[in-house]
């Protein structure tokens, strides 16, 4: 008991700082990743993330174990608590970094409802602030490695921190780009988790998720898989967003080719139909809100139909579509009507097959 505590009068202030700060992040892992930095949804992770902080922290400490055996009261290897102490700048530079960005998304973010779901969604104030913060932590840990290694020459515009601002600059093509447009979009404010977009050059419908300074994340409205894209490249391309955030009314329509031969009057009645079976399939389908039909072209062969229908939920866009699909389909035969497009070159094929028939036989009188 006298050794660890001529050990610890020995050791610097900061050295006992960090000692205590190992030992208290040991113990308050749990704690500091459920309040104060943000848990994340998956519960393994979490899980994961309490075990390597204290792992680190086990790590840090045991150096000052083997230290206190191999070296003692004596300042022999000295590198040793320089190394602890220097991942402990490291490991207190990554908690405030989180910490920061939890307080801001508590702060200037925004609760979003994506299709039942709360998600705490980033904006430019949010962005902006963390973006501070980091500086302000990148600048404090500089420092404190400073005094800790005693090299004042780091902070010389040709030493090491020269060096860095030139890597930064040679690399800024890889983050300097997406940031700066994915602070454009949260400035523009079109771009909100719970909108869906539709973006053609990609093929993408799909909901929204979440907007960072690097790149945007996607939800495809079918198969739920998630859509990741750098914000360089979305904001470059088009752009189709079918509703505003926090709403969820939508407009839909589709089209039908019926042939001539059925009356405008038995088209109305099948459609009507249509939408009452459609209702009783599909939740985001009322059927206190009545489609409207309109006749968008006469064709060739058929006329074009379209179905205008609204939608309670644009989250089931694709499932509300596919339900009067099948209905149309499953209505044909009680209206007498065929949904495909009308053959009207059927019997003109049939007199060439027969020309080419006779033509093909051979002639008896020839054959004698």
């Amino acid at each position: 008991m006298n050794f660890i505590q001529e050990y610890f009068q020995h050791i610097s202030s900061f050295g006992k700082a960090a000692i205590i700060l190992n030992i208290l992040f040991f113990v308050l892992s749990g704690v500091i990743f459920k309040y104060i930095v943000k848990p994340t949804d998956d519960e393994d992770k979490n899980t994961k993330r309490i075990f390597w902080l204290r792992f680190l922290n086990f790590l840090l400490l045991m150096i000052y174990v083997v230290d206190a055996f191999l070296n003692g009261t004596t300042n022999d290897n000295e590198w040793l608590l320089k190394a602890s102490q220097t991942g402990l700048v490291f490991l207190i530079s990554y908690l405030f970094i989180q910490f920061s960005h939890a307080w801001a998304l508590q702060h200037y973010g925004k609760d979003k409802t994506v299709d039942g779901e709360e998600v705490s969604s980033s904006t430019y104030k949010s962005e902006m602030m963390h973006i501070i913060i980091i500086a302000i932590s990148i600048i404090a840990a500089i420092l404190l490695l400073v005094n800790i290694w005693n090299v004042t020459n780091w902070l010389q515009a040709t030493g090491v921190l020269g060096g860095l601002l030139v890597i930064l600059f040679a690399t800024k093509d890889a983050w300097a780009v997406d940031s700066a447009h994915g602070l454009i979009l949260l400035y523009n404010n079109d771009l909100e988790p719970g909108v869906v977009c539709r973006i053609p050059e990609y093929n993408i419908l799909a909901i929204l998720r979440k907007v960072s300074l690097t790149q945007t994340t996607f939800r495809d409205l079918v198969q739920k898989h998630k859509i990741v894209i750098p914000n360089s490249k979305l904001r470059n391309t088009k752009i189709e967003v079918l509703n505003r955030s926090g709403s969820t009314n939508w407009n839909d329509y589709i089209e039908y080719k019926i042939g001539y031969a059925t009356s405008a009057k038995t088209v109305s009645d099948y459609f009507e139909k249509v939408w009452e079976a459609a209702c009783e399939k599909n939740s985001a389908l009322n059927i206190e809100k009545k489609p409207k039909l309109a006749l968008i072209e006469a064709g060739d062969h058929a006329i074009l139909w379209r179905l205008h229908y609204p939608l309670d939920n644009i989250y089931h866009l694709k499932s509300a579509k596919y339900a009067i699909n099948r209905v149309a389909f499953d209505l044909q035969e009680e209206f007498n009507l065929s949904l495909s497009t009308p053959i009207t070159h059927q019997a003109v094929g049939e007199s060439v097959i027969e020309v080419i028939d006779e033509e093909a036989q051979p002639n008896p009188k020839e054959i004698e």
